[in-house]
């Protein structure tokens, strides 16, 4: 039918349908070009050496993860290979040591208490526990329904004592772990003396590794905080020029800086935390801890306000394309100079940040280029000095007195408000106790001898999770690993049977990974130990599949058992803890307003504690969300995340008004700015109300009353620039403004305030100066 049409077809428009199909397969190859320089340009930003180093850098700023699994396979080694021969010498096998090894090698790692002299303190604690725990274990080891309740008795104390702290948690696990090898290695009575000698042989070794082979330097540690806070730094504005130079901004490209901007604030909290540890001393040439702490904050707000310009100016149609350029190349030139911090790459980027000046001379101080030339001015000099202090500067500028930090705000409760659920102390232990009992009678229906992996499962499960969908992460996390373990075990096992120093290299080198991995996830944990206990098998000579399948069995009846006891036995949801510490961290945001606009009255370094105590109450809900990623994709998931985002911005656009000197000196009416001071501050207010269950008002828009006080703006105000200038405070109010409301809509939208109820009176504010 076809040919019968081009018959019959005159030749113009024969013509014709040729010349429409060249235009069709010119635009499909266009087509296919771009998309194939877009993944050029992906595939290059992928495989850009100094960004992977970056990363690589960034992922574990001061080696901790690195110096944990370095310290748990180097006190390992030196336990085996001293318990080796101590059990050649007395005449006992090799197999009397391994719960010394064991003991060893969490020793090096279960210990965090934050102080060193408390880590030496809990070590040195660590053979106790554990001989007590195998004294125990021996006693009863000849009376399975005894030895069946020491075990339940056990588990119930060594979760309850996790309330007391680090020191409480370590304890705890090792109470648990050495009762779980004496029974796992049938441990009896005549063995207690030798086991308990192994214990403090290898807790003495693992003490000596961690407190004078591998030990902790405070200073080194705020060093490579600050390295690794600048590669952070260099790989957003990476992230950022891609977005200038096409003005795209993609889902992809949000998440990503999102990331990026995350990871910035737990750098800039870990850098506090280690300068207030330290105390005033120099931490860098130059640079006191108080000095530090102001410049890292500048540095995090220089770079959330660049961030925010790129994100305005992208998507303006009116920006030629000679102008991206100059403004990516720019962004990349202040990228080289954050990384190096020399001569040559910061006068490279004087010289972009001069070319793409040319173009923002030409417009007004409040569009969006001329925005972030002056970030990326500030974010320019708030590196240089963070990086390279001058000590000559230092003298000449004498740091403020610290200011006494803020007391915490107490939660709004009105009159007739919802009592706040209070945590039952002994819930988690009641869950794990009779999730262990569950799993021992399980696992030995399935397989009476290895019904303790089922154990072990079920009691890990509750590890580190406190809430319904945490523990539902982590048990199927649980199940994941060990499957990969058992699949990559199988080969790896087959491949090495019978080369005896290979074997052990890949028992401590699977050791090593399992540490290293354990802060990443949990999954990648539990597979190198799987791959671990496949490859010991094979070492001990008993090594065989149906074992390891076995292990598949008994950790999805240990998993499975933990995620329905904490889902139907006292559960606690990560909605309501995260509503928690939202109306926590919204109380406080409305009393930071309070200082920061309407009172006007806190000096810098007091606005700075507040914007650190939001920082703190921000990166605890980060925590929690967290805790919940990477599990099954369910809609509480799903609602959690979209409401952190939401939430997450709100304090990522307040924290910008401690660096708000215009606001003590303004020219403009007081009573304007009181009045959007006041407003801003009832909208978070009455948010954190909503969250509470309460009735605290409505929440209107903040919009108008900005709109007055830019209008009011005296003619010099108006030209002022700076992150602190009328124009770039304005702007980050509007913004606050908009956050807010989104934030309130989500809240609605995701069902997360539980319902008000009836006749209940809107709480009375706790600040009576706001409405002075």
């Amino acid at each position: 039918m076809r040919r019968d049409l081009l018959e019959r077809a005159t030749l113009p428009q024969v013509r014709r349908a040729q010349a429409s199909a060249r235009r069709t397969n010119g635009r499909a190859w266009a087509r296919s070009a771009s998309t194939a320089r877009r993944g050029a340009r992906m595939l290059g930003g992928m495989l850009d050496s100094a960004y992977l180093r970056d990363a690589l850098v960034s992922s574990d700023p001061d080696l901790a993860r690195l110096r944990q699994a370095g310290r748990a396979t180097l006190a390992a080694m030196a336990a085996t290979a001293v318990l080796d021969r101590i059990a050649h010498a007395i005449g006992q096998p090799t197999s009397v040591g391994l719960v010394g090894i064991a003991m060893a090698m969490m020793g090096s790692v279960v210990v965090n208490d934050p102080a060193p002299r408390d880590q030496r303190i809990t070590t040195a604690l660590v053979p106790v526990t554990a001989s007590l725990s195998l004294v125990a274990g021996a006693l009863v080891s000849s009376i399975p329904w005894l030895q069946a309740a020491v075990l339940f008795g056990i588990v119930f104390v060594a979760v309850l004592v996790r309330r007391f702290g680090p020191r409480g948690t370590a304890l705890g696990m090792i109470l648990f772990m050495s009762y779980f090898f004496s029974i796992f290695f049938h441990a009896t009575l005549a063995q207690v003396p030798i086991l308990i000698a192994g214990v403090f042989i290898a807790s003495a070794l693992a003490y000596l590794v961690r407190f004078r082979l591998l030990r902790e330097q405070p200073q080194e540690s705020v060093r490579r905080h600050v390295d690794a806070l600048r590669r952070t730094i260099a790989m957003a504005l990476f992230r950022l020029a891609p977005v200038a130079r096409d003005g795209r901004i993609t889902e992809r490209r949000l998440h990503a800086m999102r990331r990026v901007l995350g990871d910035l604030n737990e750098l800039s909290l870990a850098i506090e935390e280690q300068c207030e540890r330290i105390g005033p001393s120099s931490l860098l040439p130059g640079a006191t801890a108080s000095e530090l702490r102001a410049r890292v904050f500048e540095l995090e707000l220089a770079l959330e306000g660049l961030a925010s310009a790129v994100q305005h100016l992208a998507p303006l149609e009116a920006m030629a394309p000679p102008v991206r350029a100059a403004v990516a190349d720019a962004l990349l030139a202040a990228r080289a100079a954050v990384r190096t911090g020399d001569a040559n790459t910061e006068e490279r980027a004087a010289k972009a940040l001069e070319a793409m000046s040319v173009h923002a001379c030409a417009v007004h101080a409040a569009h969006p280029l001329a925005r972030l030339r002056g970030q990326l001015e500030d974010l320019l000099g708030a590196a240089r000095w963070t990086f390279h202090p001058s000590p000559r500067a230092q003298r000449a500028e004498a740091p403020p007195p610290p200011a006494p930090p803020l007391p915490r705000p107490e939660p709004l409760r009105g009159p007739g408000a919802p009592p706040r659920p209070r945590e039952w102390p002994l819930r988690l232990p009641v869950q794990a106790t009779l999730a262990v009992v569950l799993a021992l009678i399980a696992g030995r229906a399935a397989s009476g001898p290895r019904a303790y992996w089922a154990v072990i499962a079920a009691f890990t499960v509750f590890t580190r999770a406190t809430t319904l969908e945490a523990t539902i992460v982590r048990a199927w996390h649980r199940v994941i690993g060990t499957i990969a373990g058992v699949i990559v075990g199988l080969f790896v096992a087959h491949a090495v049977q019978g080369h005896l120093y290979v074997e052990l290299a890949l028992v401590f080198a699977c050791m090593f990974s399992a540490w290293y991995t354990l802060q990443i996830s949990l999954a990648w944990m539990v597979a190198s130990m799987t791959t671990l206990v496949a490859v010991l098998y094979s070492l001990l000579g008993r090594f065989s599949p149906e074992l390891l399948y076995l292990r598949v069995v008994e950790t999805f009846i240990g998993a499975g058992i933990g995620a329905c006891v904490g889902t139907f036995v006292f559960p606690a949801h990560t909605r309501d803890t995260v509503r928690t510490l939202m109306a926590d961290a919204l109380c406080m945001l409305g009393d930071y307003i309070d200082q920061s606009i309407v009172q006007r009255a806190s000096s810098r370094p007091g606005l700075l504690d507040a914007a650190r105590g939001l920082d703190r109450k921000l990166r605890e809900v980060r925590g929690e969300v967290r805790g919940i990623a990477g599990g099954l994709p369910l809609r509480p998931s799903r609602d959690i995340a979209r409401i952190y985002q939401a939430f997450s911005a709100v304090f990522f656009y307040a924290r910008p008004l401690v660096a708000a000197e215009w606001l003590s000196s303004a020219e403009t009416d007081e009573g304007r700015l009181c009045a959007t001071g006041r407003r801003l501050a009832a909208n978070a207010r009455a948010i954190a109300g909503e969250l509470e269950g309460q009735s605290t008002g409505d929440v209107a828009p903040a919009g108008p009353y900005i709109e007055t006080v830019r209008r009011a703006l005296t003619p010099a105000e108006a030209e002022r620039r700076g992150a602190g200038s009328p124009s770039a405070i304005l702007y980050w109010l509007e913004h606050l403004d908009d956050a807010l409301l989104v934030l309130d809509r989500v809240v609605r939208e995701t069902g997360l305030a539980p319902a008000v109820r009836e006749g209940t009176a809107p709480a009375e504010p706790r600040s009576s100066e706001s409405d002075a």
